[in-house]
């Protein structure tokens, strides 16, 4: 009897479809052992440790703390919005002696840039 060989043509034989079943077969079956497990090992974890408990708390912990941080950043650019609004009104007054300035503070830091970058 002899078995028949995959064709180099790249057809699929009755033996390659059969082949490729089984080994679909067995990766599915190692993935459920698997899954199985995973599912065992979280029962046993809820059971003793209360797992399922402190993802819950955790979760809601989460979710106040997410809510301060929101909080905070809408405060922190109303404040922003306000320095700026402030700094728009002292830009206007002083008129062209503003832009000077800063014109000035950015030569100035550039200048400390570039001599740091020399002396490392």
């Amino acid at each position: 009897m002899s078995r028949p060989t995959p064709p180099a043509s790249g057809r699929s034989s009755p033996y390659m479809s059969h082949r490729s079943a089984e080994d679909l077969e067995s990766q599915n079956d190692d993935q459920i052992e698997g899954l199985r497990a995973k599912v065992q090992m979280l029962k046993n974890a809820s059971q003793d440790y209360c797992v399922t408990i402190g993802i819950g708390n955790e979760v809601k912990e989460s979710t106040i703390q997410l809510s301060q941080m929101n909080d905070a950043f809408a405060e922190t650019g109303g404040i922003l919005s306000g320095t700026f609004r402030r700094m728009n009104n002292m830009a206007t007054r002083q008129g062209c002696r503003f832009l000077w300035y800063i014109v000035f503070l950015v030569i100035v830091f550039w200048f400390f840039i570039v001599v740091w970058w020399f002396r490392r």
